[in-house]
């Protein structure tokens, strides 16, 4: 009878060491869900137009149809980039696809599966099968995460994907059986890849040394001076000739804010390194969360060098420590170079895709350090219940994250698809009086020159608008009037009207991607008068009649299709005296 009790706990261990075998699996079906979410949402809200600073590659596609193409564009200056190698691939893909943006998002998607893997067998090294693929679920949390919907929609981020691939590829290297001089080739290729595509990738240089020096089977060599100086003159070198002709771009702040306002600037640092984190839009919480997360880096830190004697735990740990750095360091960056810009820019989805391998980070040196500590101690069952309570609330914040994140992204999607409507009517309509523009109004005539460019080469689809008679773009059914309708007409004063009425598009419910107002020339032509494309069901409208020159005027509404430049009549229509 005394043997039941210590048999039934002994049963109970047996049960939760079974258990432990299925984590794998679970682990791995959960990371595959995750990324394929994130496919999911680049097939289907990804938008195929140029957007934002994708307008200053339409130059590339230029010159690469004329044979002007030269080295010397590729290499130059973009806002503090010289981005060689992203600038390669987007000539690359477009030069294949017709510019289809698309592509550059799915090598955004393809990039973050290797970041991924490259943590995989980073993490290789000294824990339990299922413990490490559940680390490895926690950091996936991150990784494919729709927080940072901007990179995943935005072609363009390719450029901020590719130093943390070649860091993290860099480090599977060192860890490799390759030869050691062939380590030190590698590595300085990737570090040049990494310095030439982002503002950031030159950290390359800096976080790699240490994981030469303290892991890897070949730490007498790289401990060598010939070696060390070699990998210090490839930096110097590179960075020399990164800053060749390297001007100051005119329209960005000064970098000296952070030193004339610290405490704005620790609160920007804050964010950026928290943001990856954000539950809802506030600043406070982000800086709350970014706090927590830098004390416990540097807490995990400190523990590991108190013990640096110890070189299992340098060596499992070290590489953490330098992705953390990586992140902490490009956080920094980009508080002294956006600080200017205010607060709101530090919460920019973008940068999730910088600071959130100090997350990453943070989870494995936990893991690291708690397995260190607890060697020869009995951890009870309240510790236990601690971990696994830490465990959950962070799993539960990005269970909560998900739906908002999402919400966003659709958001983001919403925006392109609202100015793509505009740029193809921009031989109408100016781009400054566009709602969700394409480019920021002070690019001017400039996008008007650039959409015909790339117009004229084929690269936009549809191409643009050619005629500004609604009868040229009419789609099939639009007779049927099922695509929403005139509803009311308001008269401010003899020339001004506001219109105003209900838009859909049928099978989905989503807003048209834009309204179009057309008045009647007497010839039974529909021109246009109006446009109008915010992110609205109910729709409405100000507009002119004063330079219409027909009496009466007849004011009818058309619902438009950007994916494919149609345009549909909405039901109902309204009469001007003049």
């Amino acid at each position: 009878m005394l043997l039941l009790p210590f048999l039934a706990q002994g049963q109970e261990l047996m049960n939760y060491q079974k258990s432990l075998k299925y984590i794998p699996a679970i682990a791995l079906s959960l990371i595959v869900m995750l990324a394929g979410m994130i496919l999911y949402y680049i097939l289907r809200y990804g938008i195929d137009v140029p957007y934002m600073d994708q307008w200053e590659y339409v130059g590339f596609f230029e010159h690469l149809a004329k044979g002007t193409l030269t080295f010397g564009e590729l290499f130059k200056q973009q806002n503090e980039y010289r981005q060689f190698f992203p600038n390669i691939i987007y000539v690359f893909l477009g030069w294949i696809t017709d510019w289809n943006t698309r592509y550059e998002m799915i090598v955004i998607f393809l990039l973050a599966c290797l970041t991924s893997f490259n943590i995989y067998r980073l993490a290789k090294h000294g824990n339990e099968p299922w413990l490490k693929w559940a680390l490895f679920f926690m950091a996936n949390l991150i990784i494919f995460s729709p927080g940072q919907y901007e990179n995943w929609l935005f072609g363009v981020q390719i450029e901020y994907f590719i130093p943390i691939v070649c860091v993290s590829s860099a480090m599977v290297i060192v860890f490799s059986g390759m030869d050691a001089r062939w380590k030190l080739v590698f590595c300085m290729l990737l570090a040049i890849i990494s310095t030439y595509s982002s503002v950031n990738g030159f950290l390359c240089w800096i976080v790699l040394l240490p994981v030469f020096l303290l892991s890897g089977n070949d730490k007498t060599f790289f401990k060598k001076w010939p070696v060390v100086l070699t990998w210090i003159a490839g930096a110097v070198v590179t960075l020399i000739i990164y800053f060749i002709d390297y001007q100051k771009p005119a329209h960005h702040p000064s970098l000296d804010e952070s030193v004339v306002h610290p405490l704005n600037a620790l609160k920007y640092f804050l964010s950026v390194i928290g943001n990856p984190l954000r539950i809802v839009h506030s600043i406070d919480l982000i800086v709350f969360s970014g706090s927590v997360l830098m004390i416990a880096y540097l807490a995990l830190v400190v523990y590991i060098l108190r013990h640096r004697k110890n070189l299992e735990l340098m060596h499992n740990s070290i590489v953490w420590m330098m992705l953390g750095l990586y992140s902490i360091m490009t956080a920094a960056m980009i508080m002294v170079g956006r600080l200017g810009f205010g607060f709101e820019q530090a919460l920019s989805s973008r940068y999730t895709s910088f600071a959130l391998f100090l997350v990453v980070a943070v989870i494995y040196l936990t893991s690291i350090v708690f397995q260190h500590w607890s060697v020869g101690k009995s951890i009870t069952s309240f510790q236990k219940r601690g971990i696994s309570l830490l465990l959950a609330l962070f799993i539960l914040s990005r269970v909560i994250a998900y739906p908002f994140d999402v919400k966003e992204l659709k958001k983001y999607h919403a925006n392109i698809q609202h100015a793509k409507a505009g740029l193809l009517f921009i031989s109408y309509i100016p781009n400054q009086e566009c709602v969700n523009k394409i480019y920021p109004s002070d690019f001017g005539h400039q996008l008007q020159i650039k959409a015909k460019v790339l117009d004229s080469l084929g690269y936009l689809n549809p191409p643009l608008v050619k005629s500004n008679v609604l009868q040229d773009i009419e789609g099939v059914g639009s007779k049927e009037l099922k695509y929403g309708s005139f509803d009311k007409l308001i008269k401010l004063n003899d020339s001004i009207f506001i219109a105003s009425g209900y838009s859909n598009i049928p099978k989905t419910n989503e807003p048209s991607d834009a309204i179009i107002l057309t008045y009647e020339d007497g010839k039974g032509k529909s021109l246009l008068l109006a446009f109008d494309n915010k992110d609205t069901l109910y729709w409405k409208k100000m507009f002119s009649v004063e330079k219409v020159t027909v009496n009466p005027i007849i004011i009818k509404a058309w619902a438009f299709d950007a994916n494919t430049a149609k345009a549909y009549r909405l039901k109902g229509s309204c009469i001007i005296n003049k």
